[in-house]
């Protein structure tokens, strides 16, 4: 009697085979899908918290968080020891001014006391000689920062941004500076980039024309005269309403979020006194961690025919493709993933814009306390009215338009 045969044949099995895969074709894209979901609702979840931080700093402070400012001064003559680093008692750490940038003002209302401790306590230094257990900061993170004012913090960081670089301080994140003072032709870090002046520092600075500013500039350059800086804009300035101004954006660029500009261990050691005079490395500040506007039109040909120009009368660009919302190029060089915040106005200015990982567009923090997703489709001018607080008193090239219902889903 024949045995009857219970296996599978070769046919069977490539049809089960088949189907498994063509299954998990269909189940990986659901689930990479939902993971980027949970990645996008947690990088939400951090930029809400800056945007209430802010909000809490403007109650307790009157005004809205500058993007830089100086919260001290370490003097090694009379501090011989780094009192956060037992293995350091060579007391080699240099005097030095404790200048800092966007996300050091609000480290109070982030759980993050202590490290705002290490800035705003005179007894501890910013910098460090590296003589001790505590690492120093390298490379995009500015060399020689100390360890304990700039720690790599969660919530500085979107969990979908690939790019985040640097050694300490990791950042995706950046704060609404307003009115960009240059503009920048030409493509990124091309030789035949020209830069023009289209407002003079503090002119940009204006309350209508963005939510931060500079509240530290340091010494007019071979004087001893401090440089002046502009007043905060507060809630009450923010005239075109809180729920259509932007306080934070996303950012694949962003410099560290304690690091000014492109500020180093020895930039911030003064000859003498308690101040260091003005660089262009300090003045990179306001693009390394800043989304700025510039002084650009979708009708410029246009604007420039009504005699429309800039506060230092420069007429109205067309819309550069780097400063618009997850601004590239047209090269694989020049990918928002490929592209770094190098030490150049250049690259510096055009970069100064909102960019992520996530599709189709960035979080955003607004006033009112919530976020909103923006997409990469708006008009130039809705993004300049996000920024402007008060847009028909700003230096935006039309200042009629109105934000409207650009931004409803």
């Amino acid at each position: 009697m024949k045995r009857p045969n219970y296996g599978f044949t070769l046919v069977e099995l490539l049809v089960v085979i088949t189907i498994i895969g063509i299954l998990m074709g269909l189940l990986i894209p659901a689930v990479n899908a939902a993971r980027e979901t949970a990645r996008r609702n947690q990088c939400a979840a951090n930029i809400k918290n800056l945007g209430l931080a802010a909000v809490q700093y403007e109650n307790t402070k009157g005004s809205l968080p500058p993007w830089v400012n100086k919260y001290g001064f370490f003097d090694a003559s009379s501090s011989s020891v780094d009192p956060s680093d037992l293995a350091n008692f060579s007391g080699m750490v240099p005097t030095h001014v404790k200048v800092g940038g966007f996300g050091v003002a609000i480290l109070p209302w982030l759980d993050a006391q202590p490290t705002y401790e290490h800035w705003t306590q005179d007894r501890y230094p910013i910098i460090s000689d590296g003589a001790g257990d505590l690492q120093q900061s390298t490379g995009l993170s500015g060399n020689g920062f100390h360890e304990l004012a700039g720690p790599n913090l969660a919530i500085f960081q979107c969990p979908s941004n690939p790019v985040s670089k640097g050694s300490h301080g990791k950042n995706s994140y950046i704060s609404n500076n307003g009115m960009s003072q240059i503009f920048t032709t030409q493509n990124h870090d091309a030789s035949s980039n020209v830069a023009t002046v289209c407002a003079t520092f503090l002119a940009s600075q204006k309350k209508s024309n963005g939510c931060s500013i500079a509240g530290y500039r340091g010494l007019d350059p071979g004087t001893t005269t401090m440089l002046p800086t502009a007043s905060a804009p507060n809630l009450d300035d923010l005239k075109d309403g809180q729920g259509y101004t932007m306080l934070y954006s996303e950012n694949v660029q962003a410099a560290p979020w304690f690091r000014p500009g492109f500020l180093d261990f020895n930039d911030l050691a003064p000859a003498s006194g308690e101040d260091i005079e003005e660089t262009t490395e300090l003045r990179y500040s306001r693009f390394t961690n800043g989304a700025v506007w510039h002084f650009e039109d979708p009708q410029a040909a246009q604007l420039n025919g009504l005699g429309i120009t800039s506060p230092a009368g420069a007429s109205v660009q067309p819309v550069y493709q780097q400063h618009k919302i997850n601004g590239g190029g047209n090269t694989v060089a020049e990918d928002i993933f490929n592209l770094s915040m190098g030490q150049n106005r250049f690259d510096a200015a055009s970069l100064a814009r909102p960019s992520s990982a996530h599709v189709d567009g960035v979080n955003c923090a607004f006033a009112d306390g919530q976020t909103r997703f923006v997409t990469v489709s708006v008009d130039y001018r809705v993004y300049q009215a996000l920024l402007t607080p008060r847009g028909k008193s700003s230096d935006v090239p039309w200042q009629e338009f109105v934000l409207t219902s650009e931004l409803e889903d």
